[in-house]
């Protein structure tokens, strides 16, 4: 069985690499922590690192405690290690032969380590592939090298100081798009000083993915927290189409470099460590596609034209410093026009009791402001307005995510009906989990993906007298489980186009097969 494999740093300029080599051992810094051997768990680790670094944000915080708990845990006697070496521009490949220990008589920053049998420490740079030559090129002081076949090429590098290259299994990459791997690689070898950046919507399909269920951030979570990349602002939250940027974060403390432009700011959590996913205001495209606007001192006439051009029912007042002063809307201008003054600029009709939200605010905690003014203004983290929620917005937004629930919910009813009709308890029973049978009383009882088992049978299936392709058929009720299992799982993401419409057009099919409402 070829053993598990890990990157492990040996300090920014190499000065740990002599030590190491010398006296067979991975040594960490984090000198300002005692000793780890009594942590049994994260927490304990989590504990430590925020005591002994009360100034560190959470994202780096949270990143050092994982790649302790590796050292300390993770990594198990008999795994690899692989040492890129500064001060000899080689590569070190060894094994690892006991547990953690901390020195307290060493050096600080030379008091973490794990027993190592280094079998080579000249392996030219070269002589291993770019792919791998990439994974080793992350800012983490310790993480694990699996892709590409990483174990089983460090065990050959290991033997024969050659890299073999992957298999073409190995290779395997996700067609039309780069890989998670390829854009986090991208990441921290970035030399140009600017983050990568790209949209929520492109973030998610690196991974395959169209839409921020439970599932996928967790694992999406632990490819970055791997990796220790993290993202500004959170993923999790926003516009679909709002762009989120890239930056690389985890160095231990003792090798930290101010980089300005990619320096970590107070918004930047933590990929391990991120927020539950909630409904956030943030996550309309009405508060992410700016807003019309007027100054105070602009002619009514202006505002008229606006309104009447763009069909806007209002705009937005504000200054030259980009903050709001009110709001002009057709309801504001007869109220002025009836308490009978006369209106020549924006200030005679402007409403000063617009309603301005953050973009991380809980949508929901703002329905009933949006319903009873008509709008709330949306705002970033500085209160620059970045747009406007209308009771419309609110209604499409709402309606965007209850109308899968409303398909699907159609899909399993008609399918309920034919089925009792058709099948009696005993067989609706063999097609239920055994652990469920029991319960089973007539078809309103099974889950969805229980109706593939009954309806397996060309027997069975032959009873419902559909006039459709029994395979194609199956093949489709299987995309309405899965989008059913999906929606169980909140996401702040409508379903995408495609699946919608493939789902559509499975309930038409059963409106036709069985017209009755």
């Amino acid at each position: 069985m070829t053993s598990r494999a890990w990157l492990v740093r040996l300090g920014e300029t190499g000065q740990r690499e002599s030590t190491a080599l010398k006296e067979g051992l991975a040594i960490l810094g984090w000198s300002e922590l005692g000793d780890l051997g009594a942590c049994e768990s994260r927490t304990d680790i989590a504990a430590m690192v925020a005591e002994n670094y009360p100034h560190e944000g959470k994202a780096t915080l949270s990143n050092w405690t994982g790649q302790l708990w590796r050292f300390l845990q993770e990594i198990r006697e008999g795994d690899l290690v692989v040492c890129p070496l500064k001060t000899r521009q080689t590569v070190a490949v060894g094994r690892v032969t006991g547990p953690y220990r901390y020195e307290s008589d060493a050096d600080p920053g030379f008091r973490h380590v794990r027993p190592v049998e280094w079998r080579r420490t000249d392996i030219a740079k070269t002589d291993i592939e770019q792919d791998l030559r990439n994974s080793m090129s992350s800012l983490l002081t310790v993480c694990a090298l699996s892709r590409f076949g990483a174990p089983r090429r460090i065990t050959h590098l290991a033997e024969q100081g050659v890299d073999p290259g992957p298999t073409p299994d190995e290779m395997v990459m996700l067609e039309g798009f780069a890989t998670p791997h390829e854009l986090l690689d991208a990441v921290i070898a970035n030399s140009t000083g600017e983050p990568i950046r790209l949209t929520i919507r492109d973030f998610l399909k690196r991974w395959g993915v169209t839409r921020r269920t439970s599932a996928s951030v967790a694992r999406i979570e632990v490819d970055l927290g791997a990796k220790g990349v993290t993202t500004r602002p959170s993923f999790t939250e926003g516009w679909f189409d709002s762009v989120i940027e890239l930056l690389p974060v985890g160095e231990e403390p003792e090798s930290i470099k101010e980089i300005p432009s990619q320096s970590l700011q107070p918004d930047v959590e933590d990929a391990p460590d991120l927020p539950a996913i909630t409904l956030r205001v943030g996550v309309l495209e009405s508060a992410n596609k700016g807003v019309a606007s007027v100054r105070l001192e602009d002619n009514l006439k202006i505002a008229h034209t606006k309104m009447l051009s763009g069909k806007y029912s209002q705009l937005a007042v504000i200054d030259e410093n980009g903050t709001l002063r009110g709001a002009l809307s057709w309801e504001s201008i007869g109220k002025a026009s009836m308490r009978g003054q006369k209106l020549r600029t924006v200030s005679d009709a402007v409403d000063r009791t617009a309603s301005l939200v953050d973009h991380h605010e809980d949508l929901l905690s703002q329905v009933n402001e949006i319903y009873n003014k008509g709008y709330v203004f949306v705002c970033d983290s500085d209160r620059k307005v970045t747009g406007i929620i209308t009771a419309a917005d609110l209604t499409q937004q709402f309606g965007h995510l209850a109308r899968p629930f409303v398909l699907v919910e159609e899909a399993e009813r008609r399918l309920r009906r034919r089925a009792d009709e058709v099948f009696n308890v005993d067989e609706l029973r063999e097609a239920a989990p055994r652990h469920l049978a029991t319960r089973v009383t007539s078809a309103n009882d099974l889950m969805l993906g229980a109706y593939k088992h009954l309806l397996a049978s060309p027997a069975r299936w032959s009873r419902l007298e559909w006039p459709l392709d029994h395979a194609l058929f199956l093949e489709l009720l299987e995309l309405i489980r899965a989008v059913r299992n999906e929606l169980m799982h909140f996401a702040p993401d409508p379903l995408d186009e495609e699946t919608l419409t493939r789902v559509e057009g499975f309930i038409e099919m059963l409106r036709i097969v069985d017209p009755r409402p």
